[in-house]
């Protein structure tokens, strides 16, 4: 996968009347992916963080560019805003760290419906929609919620009346990465329009949006005032939207306990989302489920890279170890057997189809495999921003200084490589820690919500 990765670039590619260097999912394709390219930057920053840096200047404009608030094709999942995070907890150096943030913010204000002439929020429920741009809600072709909007069926439901989950659900964890970077980085006057966006969107997915009956959050239909009117059911009598859309405010981090609780039971329950293989993208369980589609039918590693980060806020760090153990048996598997980079894998076999050299969407396993096989690294979720991070390359001992920003009483976890000789310790501000064994070396490693401090990491005496 990093050959692939670092090889797969064309030249040249036009972009606002410049020619680049462009990293693309397949060299087979010459043009621009913004969501596969943000995955190609997460990619590359475990390979090359100057490369990984330019990934995302790509994708960027300068924030009063009249013309374009970010450079866009494709499905309009704000996958930049998420390799933005892994570079600043990897050491981007601040006057990097500021452009961006400042390119980013444009993005932002588009994405969320307040620049220029974006539709994004055009509803009176605050639901986000981006179907003006692009047919696609989160990269997933064929998702069957998504089908039954654009194919005409019913006439009350439409791209102009009816809106998905995950797009207001990122709006709502981009905002918090925006407010974190913020106040690292000294734009303590940006803080509270992030902080009120998030209010607004998480009150728009839970007051219209969550199916207490089914456990999950729905599609919802409007009506022709663009207000919210009922929840998108299939002729089954099931919820459309049995699938990692319905469980995408997981990722957001605004779930009750309840409904966290019920969203990872279905996500871990084998006759629903979980397969051997890994996280199915619907529903096993759904009458829409089929076994043959791009999306419906197969094991994709973008999402579950989403929702393996969150595991790790979510006091579910044995869950993230099994998507990332899952994935990697998986591709170790098809590689051995053929020696190519697929795009998915099939949920009725575990075998790779699609594009053989593809990087983009299915990164996510070298993230994977540094956090859980690279000694001297440390990996977050999306609540802690890492200021600043001294590792021994051997692993013998992380010191790292950590700002926080859970919002319950329960821990969030970190995960710390370390090196598979020895028995190890972790303190956090100089109090004692939890630590669990993963396997040989490596450990997840319990902190606490909402404070900053020193977390070290080192042999035991």
């Amino acid at each position: 996968m990093a050959a692939t990765v670092l090889t797969n670039v064309v030249y040249p590619v036009n972009i606002k009347r410049n020619y680049v260097r462009h990293n693309s999912p397949g060299r087979w394709w010459d043009s621009l992916y913004s969501w596969d390219s943000g995955f190609i930057g997460i990619g590359l920053a475990e390979l090359d963080m100057r490369r990984a840096a330019e990934n995302l200047n790509t994708y960027l404009t300068d924030p009063d560019d009249p013309h374009a608030a970010f450079i866009h094709h494709g499905s309009v999942v704000p996958v930049q805003f998420y390799l933005f995070l892994e570079l600043l907890n990897k050491g981007l150096d601040q006057k990097t760290s500021s452009l961006f943030y400042q390119r980013l913010k444009g993005y932002y204000e588009f994405f969320v419906g307040r620049r220029g002439s974006s539709t994004t929020n055009s509803l009176k429920s605050n639901l986000l929609k981006t179907w003006d741009y692009f047919y696609n809600s989160g990269g997933w072709d064929d998702y069957p919620p998504q089908m039954f909007v654009h194919s005409g069926q019913d006439q009350r439901v439409s791209t102009s009346s009816t809106t998905p989950v995950v797009t207001t659900a990122h709006a709502i964890r981009i905002a918090k990465t925006m407010r974190m970077a913020a106040g690292l980085l000294g734009y303590d006057a940006d803080i509270p329009t992030f902080k009120n966006d998030i209010e607004i969107f998480t009150s728009a997915i839970q007051n219209h949006c969550w199916d207490e009956k089914e456990g999950l959050f729905s599609y919802v239909i409007h009506d022709a005032d663009g207000q919210p009117w009922e929840h998108l059911y299939h002729d089954s009598g099931q919820n459309f939207n049995r699938g990692l859309d319905g469980v995408s405010p997981l990722i957001a981090g605004i779930c009750t306990t309840e409904q966290q609780s019920r969203l990872l039971d279905m996500l871990q329950d084998p006759h629903r989302c979980w397969t051997q293989y890994g996280l199915s993208t619907v529903d096993v369980s759904a009458a829409y489920y089929q076994s043959d589609g791009y999306w419906n039918g197969a094991i994709w590693m973008p999402h579950q890279w989403f929702i393996w980060k969150s595991c790790l806020d979510l006091d579910a760090p044995e869950f993230a170890w099994k998507i990332a153990k899952a994935a990697l048996e998986m591709w170790k598997r098809e590689v051995d057997a053929t020696y190519n980079c697929y795009e998915h894998f099939l949920v009725s076999s575990g075998r790779g189809a699609g594009w053989h050299q593809f990087g983009a969407l299915s990164t996510p396993v070298l993230s994977w495999y540094a956090a859980y096989f690279r000694p001297g690294r440390l990996t977050t979720g999306f609540e802690v921003l890492v200021k600043q991070c001294n590792a021994d390359s051997h692993g013998n001992s992380i010191e790292a200084e950590l700002l926080t920003f859970g919002h319950t009483d329960k821990p969030l976890w970190v995960i710390a490589g370390m090196n598979s000789f020895g028995s190890y310790r972790a303190t956090w501000n100089g109090e004692v820690c939890e630590m669990r064994l993963i396997h040989a070396g490596v450990y997840n490693v319990a902190i606490p919500s909402k404070s900053k401090g020193i977390l070290r990491v080192e042999k035991a005496k």
